[in-house]
């Protein structure tokens, strides 16, 4: 007697061995996926760190030694720490204005932290101006810490200026990261690269 087709027995032989390759296939396949996603968020965090890293060195970087009014007109230093709860203010030279908008090439810079975020808050007046909304820079998991290079070298936990228009020779900040980590970065403050 001649057969014409497949016997119950190999069919299921064959669909086993289909779902085997399926399944390792769609294994693959889900592998690839979460791994592109994770390629993704990395790369987010660090272009993120790198971005924040960028704007916190250039302002410390261009920082100015000129005292600025508050919206009471009273005098504060031109490097300030956690006036009104923010954790650096600090005033800057080299504000772009290619719109040549009446406003001066100084601008106020106000660091924060709010929430899990640090923030940045740049005033369009040194003198008295209404924070606008502020620009979200980094994620913290933690509070971000201080230091100060005292021009005479030495270390301080805070900074206390004799003068309004003096300026540490560097600012150490410590911030905490998402992974348990401490990112510790250290700038130069403007009037003394020279």
């Amino acid at each position: 007697m001649k057969r014409n087709g497949f016997t119950l027995v190999e069919m299921l032989v064959a669909l086993v061995v289909f779902a085997v390759i399926a399944g390792g296939a769609l294994a693959m396949l889900r592998f690839s996926v979460d791994a592109e996603i994770s390629g993704r968020n990395a790369t987010e965090r660090i272009a993120d760190q790198r971005r924040f890293l960028a704007v916190w060195t250039a302002d410390l970087a261009q920082a100015a030694a000129r005292p600025a009014r508050d919206e009471g007109g009273a005098i504060v230093p031109a490097i300030e720490q956690g006036r009104s709860g923010a954790l650096l203010d600090l005033t800057r030279s080299g504000w772009d204005n290619p719109a040549g908008e009446p406003r001066p090439s100084i601008q106020r810079v106000s660091w924060r932290v709010e929430g899990d975020r640090l923030v940045r808050v740049g005033l369009p007046f040194p003198d008295g101006a209404q924070p606008p909304e502020a620009s979200p820079m980094a994620r913290v998991s933690g509070v971000p810490r201080l230091r100060f290079r005292a021009p005479q070298g030495n270390w301080l936990d805070r900074w206390e200026p004799e003068s309004a228009t003096d300026l540490p020779t560097a600012v150490e900040l410590l911030l905490p990261q998402q992974d348990g980590t401490t990112l510790r970065v250290v700038a130069l403050v403007g009037a003394n690269y020279q």
